[in-house]
């Protein structure tokens, strides 16, 4: 059967179908009663008993939504109206509207009495209705056309959406009249009013083509179309009309016009001659240069047959071909009149043939000259890779060598002829230099010209060349021709340009380096000083970085760098300065604040606060997640008495003051900082001049360590610095100095070798032979490559007993590196060095690592031994380190004692000596012997 019957059948079995029946449900027990044409549109013969067979029939996506509007109805006894899709027996979907009316008995029984109604054709004509309106929006969207519609009695404007759109305004849009017209520029309003109201008046409609100034501040060209709507009294009482963006026409218009200008110049300006003929053979236009040639003004030749004016022309059966032919033709003709060669070219169209031709006498004439010179230089050509080439001046002829297609990609053909075949591929931005350079050489009387210049490449690359010709000139001086050579010098270029590149910016991050941000930042104190500007100096120092390092390596921290540097760059403009100063340390100089020093410290600090927020964001690195923060110092400057290095390390002070504060936040500097950074710089400087000779400014004192018998069993090394001016200044001070800077590495060892001549100088001496000296050392100095090797190096020489050598170290420097730690410690124990674990109770004091040094001592920190009377914790500490150290076998000493309960307390827990001011304070050598006597 085919589809038209089938389309047929379908017809007729729908016209069958009754558009309505009834049914009846009892609500008592739920029956159902169904008429015969409720039978007949649902397709078959229903023998349901209760609404869940009947609902069997609805289409599966409208199930449960008929279902629950069935029993919410029946269930509150409320009119029933819903619609929905049944599915007849041969899978035909219909659709249904159902409704039903509570009817209820004298007796109370409630019955709901209903219709079904088929709307199959109903729905599918609202259906195609709303895909109409949809294609018709779809279709106004796409010509950027959209209606409106003027309501005469309440003055209402409707837009449809596109009119909102074209106006850039919210869809739904409805504007006043006047709202409506200043859309317009200002010198259309005018004209379209008086269109509008003549329209409104007598019905003139009206298509303009004007501007319009959208919301958004764009000006649009449209098409504004009006007419209006009459009544049946023919009253005007609406108008109506379109607008259509006509923006992209009247830009294709215009740059059409703009191709059609530009074809024009182009072919006056290029040097073949040009012309054109209609099919009747007639000129329709020719070129400045094919007037040259033919040597007749266009004017006479326009509108005349080819032939009539040129009887001489041969090409006529050439031209013919073409045209019949469509296809391109090539010849040469000569033309005896003119006595010229020319190369003829032909291209037919539909309007007729365009031709390109050109004067190639002199070229013919040359031709055996040209030949002549190539195979002169052959075999100097393929002896080198530079491009060597020879300019006939008087003929203007150019040769190249073939290495000119090697290096810049053209054929020798392409750079045969006139020397404009040269030159047209010089840098546009060089061109004339070179060009006038070469003539003054000329003109000049030198005999060698030579130059540097970018030189284009076929494929649009540019090329740094060095060229070099040799002018040879006649008996009289005339430059008659110059023989030369060019040489790429690109990747010689290229690598100046990559060193010049690494000498100012990080090859890691491609930040601006330490040497580029100096020049910024010099500049930027010249032009502050110059506008009284504000600008900012960010000091930034990633937190803990070294730890990823350690454990992650290094070039997941160096991804974590780059990450870094692109999340500061995103933070501040691309006139602020974002570089990478060194190691995990960034600075950013922000440049053209307000004069306002409040409001440039607001912008500041919101500026530093995003820098916080993107740092402290999660980082992907590999496959891990890692989570890290900043540390930022501030320093605002606004003039040009501020010095770079002073500025850096305020910045960098106030950075360190915010890793002080906790990490992860910010810090301005302030003239406290200054004060401090002052002395500080005062004091380093000092402590250089001390450091040339220790033996004038540095001692050491002592403070004896007694055991539970009262002997002075050993002394604690403690240094003193007696300046010339400050006097005696404090550890406190210095040491960390001397940390910071890493002069406690020779300070250290100075007080090692002073140690250990002390060691020699009490060896002579019964009472004091068996002392040992504990001396502290720092952090760095341990972790220093060296370390190990520069003990053993002084203890040699010396010649004392490694056993009276007691190095003290802290649970700090322990922890970093532990296996490192234990190597150096177990080396050192192999030579007789013995340890004490100093302050132990301040740090991790971790059991775990405690069993795997080779330590020889405990110190219970002073600040466990103030409050030991009186701070039960304290006490219960005490006792707990005292256990801890006799479990692993070592011997445990208490620093600060002063008191004697003090001491009884300690040595009745099993403490094993002491040290503190109820023995002594710290002395000088020569007093520690008599303490000993003493004791």
């Amino acid at each position: 059967m085919s589809s038209a019957q089938q389309s047929d059948d379908q017809s007729a079995q729908a016209r069958q179908v009754p558009l309505f029946g009834f049914w009846e449900i009892d609500v008592t027990d739920m029956t159902l009663t169904l008429s015969d044409e409720t039978h007949a549109i649902f397709g078959r013969a229903l023998a349901p008993h209760r609404l869940e067979d009947l609902l069997q029939f609805v289409h599966p996506d409208e199930r449960t939504r008929v279902y629950d509007a069935f029993t919410g109805a029946l269930g509150e006894g409320t009119p029933l109206n819903v619609e929905c899709r049944i599915i007849r027996p041969s899978g035909e979907a219909r659709d249904v509207c159902m409704r039903g009316e509570p009817i209820r008995a004298d007796e109370g029984s409630t019955r709901y009495v209903g219709t079904i109604q088929d709307i199959t054709e109903q729905m599918q004509r609202r259906r195609q209705a709303e895909q109409n309106a949809r294609l018709l929006q779809m279709a106004s969207h796409i010509a950027h056309m959209g209606g409106w519609t003027y309501e005469v009695q309440t003055g209402r404007v409707i837009w449809s959406d596109e009119v909102c759109r074209i106006h850039e305004m919210p869809d739904g849009t409805e504007p006043t009249v006047e709202e409506a017209f200043n859309f317009f520029v200002p010198e259309s309003r005018a004209r379209i009013r008086r269109r509008f109201d003549t329209c409104l008046r007598d019905g003139t409609p009206y298509d303009e083509e004007l501007e319009i100034i959208t919301a958004g501040g764009r000006k649009v060209c449209v098409r504004a179309i009006g007419e209006p709507v009459r009544d049946a009294n023919n009253t005007i009482v609406q108008l109506q009309g379109a607008f259509l963006d006509i923006s992209e026409i009247r830009d294709v218009e215009q740059q059409a016009a703009r191709m059609a200008e530009r074809l024009s110049a182009t072919l006056e300006s290029i040097t073949d001659a040009f012309y054109t003929l209609d099919r009747e053979w007639r000129f329709t236009y020719l070129n400045r240069e094919a007037e040259r040639l033919f040597q007749r003004p266009r004017a006479e030749l326009l509108g005349k047959v080819v032939w009539d004016v040129f009887s001489g022309f041969k090409g006529q059966r050439e031209f013919e071909r073409a045209v019949r032919e469509n296809s391109t033709v090539v010849f040469e003709n000569y033309y005896a009149p003119y006595h010229m060669l020319f190369e003829v070219r032909g291209y037919p169209s539909e309007d007729g043939i365009t031709v390109y031709f050109r004067d190639i006498t002199e070229a013919r004439q040359t031709e055996e000259s040209l030949r002549a010179s190539e195979e002169r230089f052959r075999t100097i050509a393929r002896t080198t890779t530079d491009v060597v080439w020879d300019w006939d001046m008087q003929a203007d002829s150019l040769w190249t060598s073939d290495t000119i297609e090697t290096l810049f990609g053209y054929t020798t053909q392409e750079f045969s002829g006139p020397i404009r075949a040269w030159s047209e591929h010089i840098h546009p931005d060089e061109r004339d230099r070179v060009v006038n350079h070469i003539k003054a050489a000329i003109a000049g009387g030198d005999s060698e010209w030579i130059d540097e210049y970018r030189f284009l490449r076929k494929d649009g690359t540019v090329a740094y060349v060095l060229d070099r010709g040799f002018i040879i000139r006649d008996a009289t001086g005339r430059a008659t021709r110059m023989i030369g050579a060019m040489v790429d010098l690109t990747e010689r270029r290229q690598a100046e340009r990559r060193i010049e590149y690494l000498a100012y910016y990080d090859s890691l991050t491609q930040l601006p380096n330490r040497q580029l941000l100096m020049d910024r930042l010099r500049k930027a104190i010249a032009t502050s000083a110059q506008h009284h500007s504000t600008n900012a100096l960010f000091f930034i120092d990633l937190d803990n970085f070294k730890s990823l390092n350690d454990t992650l390596g290094h070039a997941v921290g160096d991804q974590l760098l780059k990450q870094v540097a692109h999340r500061l760059t995103g933070c501040v403009s691309h006139n602020d300065t974002v570089s990478r100063f060194g190691g995990d340390e960034y600075v950013v100089l922000l440049e053209h604040l307000s004069d306002d020093m409040v409001e440039a410290s607001a912008a500041t600090q919101a500026i530093g606060e995003r820098m916080l927020k993107a740092l402290r964001q999660p980082y992907k690195l590999d496959e891990y997640r890692h989570l890290s923060t900043a540390s930022i110092g501030v320093v605002l400057f606004n003039g040009d008495k501020d010095d770079i290095g002073e500025l850096l390390k305020r910045a960098d002070m106030a950075m360190y003051q915010a890793k002080s504060a906790g990490r992860n936040t910010l810090r301005f500097f302030n003239p406290h900082m200054q004060a401090a950074l002052s002395a500080r710089i005062a004091l380093e400087s000092d402590l250089r001049q001390a450091m040339r000779d220790c033996a004038r400014e540095f001692d050491l004192h002592y403070q004896p360590q007694v055991s539970r018998d009262g002997r002075v069993t050993g002394v604690e090394a403690l240094l003193r610095w007696r300046h010339p001016t400050r006097g005696m200044v404090s550890p406190v001070e210095f040491i960390p100095l001397a940390e910071e800077t890493g002069l406690v590495l020779s300070l250290g060892e100075w007080v090692l070798k002073k140690a250990c001549q002390q060691l020699l100088a009490w060896a002579a001496s019964p009472e004091t032979a068996g002392l040992e000296i504990a001396v502290n050392v720092s952090a760095r100095q341990f972790h220093h490559p060296g370390f190990a090797a520069q003990v053993l190096a002084v203890l040699g020489p010396a010649g004392v007993n490694p056993h009276q050598i007691k190095l003290e170290l802290t649970e700090t420097s322990l922890l970093e590196n532990l296996e490192d730690t234990v190597a150096k410690m177990s080396l050192l124990k192999t030579h007789g060095v013995t340890f004490a674990l100093d302050d132990f109770g301040t740090g991790y004091s971790s059991l775990a690592y405690l069993k795997q040094l080779p330590l020889d001592m405990l110190k219970i920190d002073r600040s466990f031994v103030l409050d030991l009377l009186t701070n039960p914790n304290d006490a219960v500490i005490a006792r707990t380190i005292i256990a801890l150290g006799r479990s692993l076998g070592l011997r445990v000493l208490a620093e600060g004692v002063e008191t004697v309960a003090q001491r009884d307390f300690l040595f009745e827990h099993g403490c094993e000596a002491y040290q503190g001011f109820l023995c002594a304070q710290p002395m000088p050598a020569a007093a520690v012997a008599a303490i000993v006597h003493h004791a």
